[in-house]
């Protein structure tokens, strides 16, 4: 397969996206919103699934309440600028407790780092960026 199908953060239109990796970017067909940069994809309990499943992805767990989270919020934002090897979300577990239920979330901020749609590892609290690009090498391979 040479692209994925990922839905747009903006109107969660399905669109078919290049590979990552491939050097070209993506923008949403209804709506014109980038794709694969531009920031972490807002999951949701509706969206979680059937977009965690098109590549390797980082998932922020947070909590607009938690000042650890919103620490961490711009070092998951500027990952996402940057990587174009993996994909980012941002799940508020206030707002999508079924999703957080199902991965026994206890603290926040949380990040699951998922292959294929299966959890490959997960880092819990407010760490450095470079702790982060090491477990992405880690339990992604990227």
């Amino acid at each position: 397969m040479d692209g994925d199908t990922v839905r747009c953060p903006s109107c969660g239109q399905a669109n078919r996206v290049p590979a990552l990796g491939s050097g070209k970017t993506a923008v949403c067909g209804r709506c014109k919103t980038a794709l694969t940069a531009g920031g972490p994809v807002k999951l949701t309990d509706a969206n979680f699934v059937e977009t965690v499943s098109t590549a390797p992805f980082v998932v922020d767990f947070w909590a607009a309440w938690c000042g650890p989270c919103r620490t961490l919020g711009p070092v998951i934002d500027a990952l996402a600028m940057e990587r174009t090897d993996v994909r980012f979300g941002k799940l508020n577990v206030d707002e999508n407790p079924r999703t957080a239920a199902s991965f026994g979330v206890q603290g926040i901020p949380l990040l699951v780092f998922l292959r294929n749609g299966s959890e490959a590892g997960r880092l819990v609290g407010a760490v450095p960026k470079g702790q982060i690009e090491a477990a992405i090498t880690r339990f992604l391979g990227s």
